[in-house]
């Protein structure tokens, strides 16, 4: 995956604000993903952890395409097949 690709999806977890159930703000920090993160920095990743990157990139994608609330994003990603779950 490209730098450029892998910056967004950064972006779109991490820095950018999105239209949540109680407003406009970042995601909340969310320990499965922040392993993940670091699974793939430190080169270590699973299936699972490139599922993240594929999910959050339509999701980022579907979001500023659609200029659409994170809930309705999110729908379209699960929906295009694009799930992701956390390995415990």
């Amino acid at each position: 995956m490209s730098e450029e690709r892998v910056q967004r999806i950064k972006d779109h977890l991490f820095n950018n604000e999105h239209i949540l159930t109680e407003g406009i703000s970042k995601f909340n920090p969310d320990y499965d993903i922040a392993q993940a993160w670091n699974h793939l920095k430190e080169g270590t990743y699973t299936k699972s952890d490139i599922d993240l990157l594929n999910h959050e990139l339509f999701e980022s994608k579907f979001e500023g395409i659609f200029k659409t609330d994170y809930t309705t994003a999110h729908d379209a990603t699960v929906e295009s097949g694009r799930t992701w779950t956390p390995e415990k």
